[in-house]
């Protein structure tokens, strides 16, 4: 590097003037530390950082005072403040350099991707009072000595690093500490051991969180007296919630969720109520009731108690204290919602009662509380009407209530919630007409009306909502024709009508309507797509755009619109048992979907189905077309189309048919299998299950038993049952249904198909067997053999063994989609994951720590730009894996809901404001 002669000179001049001034203090003393010892300091530090891409510390020269340096504050003319905070600086560094800065009081160098190795730590300066280092890189165990060595430290925030291990007497030289942020690192082993005296009374604030630490949670945390905020969520925390934690008398916020906790919530917990704002035990298997100690809790804010196996009646005083009760779902409380909760709640925005054990109306008295923005009574036993009191609700973003036993009309009051975003209201016994105030609601985004009894037309209104993602209207009365205003919903990704009495033809414009646009960047395009999972039992349940069962009266007419051919990502359209007639439309998707989704319609013709004959296809190419011109024109184009159509068939079927019969010479017994799961999911409702090899049944044993226990696959048994259908049907109980069946070998045995709400595992299954087969009794039949079907594809583990759909399957097969996505793989393959799936091989990698090798080397390879937005980019597909994670989690209870599953997507979406109300 060539160096300016003015520089050089003014170089020279500094060090001999540095030089002078040694000399002559060095007779009276020591040299005092000053400004150039900070700025001589600052440069060494700003040498070992090896990036800086957008130059920030340029303007760190020798010739400049370093109190107007980037990121440096001064005090009484010394360096007390260095602030580097996300500027992308990046490199191997330690704070040697910086040791020093005697009167440093403040080192943030937080979001920079530097390394830096934790026995560095060792070396900060000795007045430092604020530490900030989150997501910058450190590695390495915490060195047992860190707080001796730095006795002045008043906030230690090192979060969202790699540190890995703890020491046991962290905290026991901690005098001066308020603050200590431990956050998402790499923390293993026992918190038992953690050793906690009388050193930690300044602490007001403990973030263990996202670490994976385990065993129980130490008594001895209640000597630090003054705690507000104590998080050791998302760990591997077993055992109870000790009882001394009640006598934190300045506890604020306790956030013990995600991790293996059980007992039950100790009543001395309540001695906290006088502090207590915010309560998270969700996602453990805590049991029991809620304890009556909590009901003084006035100031309790927050309280989320979701996915438990808490019981028993909900005390109403603490409900009328709450500002927000957030979710209580996935547990077993039961009783009523207290008509009292409202107006004493006056700031209660959110009140989620899922999945529980809640019987009677819905209050009117709801109405009383003016912030309400979520109310969700969804898997429940309420009945009743809907209150039209709750149309006063202003700020109502979400009415969920589905799957309960209510009736009545939905009231036009609720026309007035202008920001009404989600109305679920699906299996229930709702009646009367849709009503037209409903649309003054602009902002709706999914209505879900599903399975009730809703009878009248549909309302034209409904392409008012330009919002609108998902319509759910299938399972009703609705009668008249499908109208063509549905089009003009320009972010329409699910429509689903069918199993009503409409009539009349398919609107065009439904084919032309681009859809998503309110989810754009995770569903875009020209495209309607949904991953259905119906199985026989779930009429009405899924679907992407559904007309089957349309014709308990009157029948759809006429042909199939060409326009649907644009819809070029379409997996999902059933138009079985109606009178559609013409050709089905060869461009797009249509002509690759299964024979089943057009059955029963006379007058339909052309692939998947049977060729079209001479004249009978016209119409169906372009309905516009004029019949008198051209029309023998087309008749001889039609013609010679079927001639060559007809020679490609026959050539493609004699190729066929060898492969076929190569194939079954090999494996002849499994073909005949395969074949025969075809036809019945042909035959039966759409489904998703995908049953190319089936697994060997579970190994039981079977000494308990009086003979050998015969091991029957689930293509038996289907087969056997004829799909499991009604006529096979012979009884129901606690169990599960039973079905008479025929087995190959002409033996009669009757089949018990296990359903069960809530999911039984193998564990579970296992025990039921063993101990059927040690039952021995004259009027009880032998158990003769057992089937467990594997879990492949998009299914979710717990559709093998309750058959039914829910919304979390929905979610689970969702998660595949975007795994899918991220690691350009499909589902199951034998070559890339052996014996397991696409799955459990994305689990397996994170696990190991490996997250990263899971994403598609094509998504990185574009990622191209500066460093910071690659990182953030790289960031990005980080949290599109761990909500997909979530999404397939084992138990469906942990699973988010598809609500909840969007939130977060859209919150990753550019420009997206977080918080932004759930949706298709």
């Amino acid at each position: 590097m060539e160096s300016n002669p003015a520089q050089l000179f003014h170089h020279l001049a500094l060090l001999l003037f540095m030089f002078s001034v040694s000399v002559s203090v060095t007779e009276q003393g020591p040299v005092p530390s000053s400004i150039r010892t900070d700025a001589a300091a600052l440069l060494s530090f700003k040498k070992i950082i090896q990036n800086d891409p957008n130059g920030v510390l340029s303007g760190w020269q020798i010739n400049r005072s370093p109190c107007i340096w980037y990121g440096v504050s001064c005090t009484l003319g010394r360096v007390t403040h260095l602030d580097l905070t996300g500027s992308s600086l990046a490199g191997f560094i330690s704070f040697d350099p910086l040791s020093s800065l005697d009167m440093l009081s403040v080192l943030n160098l937080s979001s920079n991707p530097f390394t830096v190795n934790s026995t560095s730590l060792l070396h900060l300066p000795y007045a430092l009072q604020q530490l900030q280092l989150s997501s910058t890189g450190l590695e390495g165990p915490v060195p047992e000595s860190f707080f001796s060595k730095n006795p002045n430290l008043v906030y230690a925030i090192l979060s969202h690093n790699n540190l890995s291990s703890l020491p046991d007497d962290l905290l026991l030289n901690a005098d001066k500490v308020q603050v200590l942020d431990l956050s998402y690192n790499n923390f293993t082993g026992s918190i038992s051991g953690l050793k906690v005296e009388n050193s930690c009374n300044s602490l007001s604030q403990l973030d263990l969180s996202g670490n994976f630490l385990m065993d129980s949670i130490p008594p001895s945390l209640s000597n630090c007296t003054n705690l507000r905020t104590l998080n050791l969520s998302f760990n591997m925390i077993t055992g109870e919630i000790p009882r001394s934690l009640g006598e934190l008398g300045s506890l604020q916020r306790l956030d013990l969720s995600h991790n293996h906790i059980s007992g039950w919530i100790p009543s001395e917990l309540g001695n906290a109520c006088n502090s207590l704002l915010e309560l998270k035990l969700s996602y453990n298997n805590i049991s029991g009731p809620i304890p009556v100690s909590f009901s003084p809790c006035s100031w309790l804010q927050t309280l989320d108690l979701s996915n438990n196996n808490l019981s028993g009646p909900f005390p109403d005083s603490i409900l009328q204290n709450l500002g927000s009760l957030e979710r209580l779902l996935s547990n077993r409380f039961s009783g009523t919602i207290p008509p009292d909760i409202c107006p004493g709640a006056a700031s209660l925005e959110e009140l989620r009662l899922p999945d529980n054990h809640i019987e009677g109306a819905i209050p009117a008295q709801l109405s009383q509380c003016p912030k309400l923005k979520t109310l969700d009574f969804s898997i429940n036993f309420l009945n009743g009407s809907i209150p039209a009191e709750l149309g006063n609700l202003e700020n109502l973003e979400q009415l969920i209530a589905w799957y309960n036993d209510l009736e009545g009309k939905i009231p036009p009051e609720l026309g007035k919630c202008k920001n009404l975003k989600d109305l679920i209201l699906n299996n229930n016994n709702l009646s009367g007409i849709i009503p037209v105030e409903l649309f003054g609601c602009s902002n709706l985004e999914w209505i879900s009306l599903t399975s009730n009894q809703f009878t009248g037309k549909i309302p034209r209104e409904f392409g008012l909502l330009s919002r609108l993602a998902v319509l759910q209207l299938a399972n009703n009365s609705l009668s008249g024709e499908i109208p063509t205003e549905l089009g003009n919903c320009s972010s329409l990704v699910w429509l689903d009508l069918n199993s009503n009495k409409l009539t009349g033809e398919i609107p065009p414009r439904l084919g032309r309507q681009l859809g998503a646009k309110a989810l754009s960047g995770i569903l875009s395009g020209n495209t309607l797509v949904f991953v259905r999972n119906v199985g026989n039992s779930c009429k009405g349940v899924g679907g992407l755009l559904e007309f089957a069962g349309i014709k308990a009266e009157r029948l759809l007419l006429g042909q199939i619109p060409d326009s649907f051919s644009n819809l070029s990502f379409l997996v999902q359209i059933d138009l079985s048992n109606n009178e559609l007639t013409g050709e089905i439309p060869q461009r797009g998707q249509l002509s690759t979907l299964p024979a089943s989704q057009y059955a029963n319609n006379p007058g339909l013709c052309g692939v998947p189905l049977n060729p079209c004959e001479s004249g009978n296809s016209h119409a169906a190419s372009n309905p516009t077309t004029d019949g008198g011109r051209g029309g023998r024109k087309t008749s001889a184009t039609s013609w010679a189309n079927s001639i060559v159509l007809g020679i490609l068939i026959s050539i493609a079927s004699l190729c066929i048919l060898v492969v076929w019969a190569v194939a079954m010479r090999v494996r002849h017994k499994e073909a005949e299998e395969v074949k025969m799961l075809n036809s019945l999911q042909a035959s039966h409702a759409a489904t998703t299950w995908k049953i190319d090899k089936e697994k060997e049944p579970l190994s039981i044993n079977v000494a308990t038993f009086q003979r050998q226990l015969r091991k029957l696959k689930f293509s038996q048994l289907i087969e056997a049952t004829n799909g499991f259908s009604a006529a096979s049907l012979i009884g129901s109980g606690g169990f599960g249904e039973v079905f008479k069946a025929t087995l190959k070998d002409g033996s009669s045995v009757a089949i018990k198909k296990l359903v069960r709400l809530s999911c039984q595992g193998d564990r579970e299954f296992m025990a039921e067997m063993e101990t059927l087969g040690k039952i021995k009794h004259r009027n009880l039949v032998p158990l003769l053999g057992y089937c467990k079907i594997g879990t492949p594809g998009y299914v979710p583990p717990e559709y093998y063994q309750s058959f039914r759909c829910t919304a979390k399957g929905d979610v689970y097969s969702f998660g595949v989609v975007l795994l899918e996505l991220l690691t350009g793989k499909r589902p199951t393959d034998k070559e890339d994951f052996g014996d397991t799936n696409l799955v459990g091989w994305v689990k397996m990698k994170v696990r190991e720590g490996k997250q990263m090798e899971v994403i598609d080397p094509e998504f990185l390879s574009v990622t191209k730009g500066t460093d910071e937005a690659e990182a953030e980019e790289v960031k990005e597909m980080v949290r599109y894996l761990e909500i997909s994670l979530q999404c397939v989690d084992d138990f469906p209870s942990k699973r988010p809901s598809m609500l909840q599953v969007v939130a977060m997507l859209r919150e990753l979406m550019p420009g997206s404001a977080n918080g932004s109300s759930n949706s298709s």
